[in-house]
């Protein structure tokens, strides 16, 4: 009787301990507590465009890209990773390879030919 009973309580912590653990991993909480930016990490598109350097700001500079008829304008962030062949300058011919971060294309290289009015 003792080592029915025993064996009983036994297997009842043990299921008690499984139910436990089953429902913190399944718990909507434990998955709410985890920051949004780990759990749906977007990904991160690269791509390549060149154009005409349009403007200059102290992180940023936007090319004119030519679309058939129509001139699109892409802005770029310049941060510490961002290789830069050339000067920066408005007129200049660049080739920029980027990638988008949540919608924020950052510049990774840029090559850049001078201007016609600075040769």
């Amino acid at each position: 009787m003792r080592f029915r009973a025993t064996l009983i309580l036994v297997t009842l912590f043990i299921v008690a301990a499984f139910v436990a653990c089953l429902g913190v991993v399944i718990s909507p909480d434990a998955l709410a507590s985890q920051p949004h930016s780990r759990l749906f990490k977007a990904a991160t598109e690269r791509a390549s465009v060149s154009g005409k350097i349009s403007a200059i700001g102290d992180a940023s500079f936007s090319v004119d890209v030519k679309k058939g008829q129509d001139s699109v304008t892409f802005q770029f962030l310049i941060d510490d990773t961002t290789q830069v062949e050339g000067r920066l300058e408005v007129g200049a011919q660049a080739t920029v390879d980027y990638r988008t971060n949540d919608g924020i294309n950052i510049a990774t290289h840029v090559a850049v030919q001078p201007s016609n009015s600075s040769q």
